[in-house]
């Protein structure tokens, strides 16, 4: 009877109060039914491109002097020559990427936390929202969008919007944890009502989500199982997934998106690698001249955003990398999969004699140590140097397995970098993530 209620009204304040986007969630499903993707796909780019421009002066001065200035993208190597968008170009030229055709009404302004780099500000389109996105990756689970969900945040809502959400969603019950240091009243008043609502759904970043997932363990606490749990923000080691998967008692959703593009990919239950939103973005695998790696080849990412009309992102070079896989999902799904996205390579530790080690290779080498720690942060200085910060969960296997990293980041460097530890819960938070590498080194050097 509950759940009925719940969808009635879900349906109501979807189809009568917000038409436009009910309209928009049925565009979205029916996208999946076109014959040929890759063309559907192919065809949005053509799109965004004359709209670009025809309506962004930014894109107007990068594109002018190219043959499809004059021609429009005829195919899919024409595309292929477009100089990449950098995160330089979206913080010297935001006015002017943004399009001239747009009023205020349909956009609003999203800015990245500086977690791996400088910040950089984008605008996101109301008219193109990613809210059926989100719908088609819980559908992927069987999670309904009118059903109780659970979240974890780092920080608590303010008073009004945590008014204004629940008088949103009624009667469908939304309930949140911040886990920044949370106290132990806070957290088992969250497990009870946890149990009550018995959300099939709980979502936030992943490092508060591994957090209270330790708590569950460490103490012992069973919760009603939800269908899934939804990670984000951070790349995710498969010893948190596994962990997670113990205290929730269900799968751990891992999805690929960030501020600029919010929702690029996600697991369906085969856990098979990434679905990408073929029909929403387009994602490309690119070597150093920014040309197509083979498929289950390791190349940088390349985005383009293909909603975005009030601030076109065209082959936006994030600093991710990633591989294609050559075959499609046992689920049935036309998305095309990816892998799994490992780390930025901006997130590197650096040598006085320019090694690079990435992130991704980082997480390689701390396998099977993280089930020690409940954080843990690499800290480099201006001098080179690298801390590394942790906070253990099993204080003598984490003193153990901490040497034994250090070690091994030690080698990996060639001896060229001092590397200390520390115990102190001093871990450095970028707004509301907590990344695995923080370079002052980096920092220094944009500055």
């Amino acid at each position: 009877m509950k759940e009925s209620l719940s969808k009635a009204v879900f349906s109501f304040k979807t189809k009568i109060l917000n038409p436009s986007l009910y309209k928009l969630h049925q565009k979205t499903e029916t996208n999946l039914l076109a014959k040929d993707l890759s063309d559907f796909n192919f065809k949005k780019r053509q799109a965004l491109f004359q709209h670009a421009m025809e309506h962004s002066k930014f894109y107007k001065g990068k594109y002018g002097k190219l043959s499809m200035a004059e021609t429009g993208l005829c195919t899919s190597e024409d595309f292929l020559q477009l100089p990449p968008l950098t995160r330089e170009d979206l913080r010297e030229n935001f006015e002017t990427i943004k399009a001239d055709n747009v009023a205020s009404s349909q956009y609003y302004k999203a800015s990245t936390s500086g977690s791996t780099s400088a910040p950089v500000s984008v605008l996101h389109d109301k008219r193109h929202l990613e809210t059926p996105i989100r719908w088609r990756i819980l559908q992927f689970w069987g999670v309904k969008p009118w059903e109780n969900q659970a979240f974890i945040y780092r920080f608590k809502k303010p008073f009004w919007e945590r008014v204004m959400n629940t008088i949103m969603w009624w009667p469908t019950k939304r309930i949140f944890l911040a886990a920044a240091n949370p106290s132990t009243m806070e957290l088992e008043h969250f497990v009870r009502s946890f149990n009550k609502i018995k959300p099939t759904l709980l979502q936030g970043y992943v490092d508060v989500v591994y957090e209270f997932a330790l708590y569950l363990l460490d103490n012992n606490i069973k919760i009603h199982p939800p269908k899934m749990v939804w990670v984000t923000s951070a790349p995710l080691f498969e010893e948190q997934r596994e962990l997670m998967e113990k205290a929730f008692g269900a799968p751990v959703c891992d999805q690929y998106g960030n501020t600029e593009i919010m929702l690029i990919a996600a697991e369906c239950p085969e856990q098979n690698g990434l679905h990408m939103m073929h029909d929403t973005v387009h994602i490309e695998f690119v070597d150093e001249n920014n040309q197509p790696v083979p498929p289950n080849t390791t190349g940088k990412i390349l985005l383009t955003d293909l909603t975005n009309y009030a601030f076109p992102i065209i082959r936006y070079e994030i600093g991710d990398e990633g591989q294609y896989r050559d075959h499609m999902c046992k689920c049935g799904s036309p998305l095309p999969l990816m892998d799994n996205v490992r780390g930025r390579q901006s997130m590197n530790i650096e040598t006085p004699s320019g090694l690079r080690i990435k992130g991704e290779h980082l997480m390689a080498m701390f396998k099977g140590f993280m089930k020690y720690f409940k954080e843990l942060q690499l800290v480099q200085e201006p001098d080179y140097s690298v801390t590394i910060i942790y906070i253990p969960r099993d204080i003598r296997k984490a003193k153990d397995a901490v040497h034994k990293m250090k070690s091994s980041l030690e080698k990996r460097a060639r001896n060229e970098i001092k590397v200390t530890i520390s115990d102190k819960q001093c871990i450095i938070r970028k707004n509301v993530k907590s990344p695995l590498i923080v370079s002052k080194l980096q920092e220094s050097h944009s500055h």
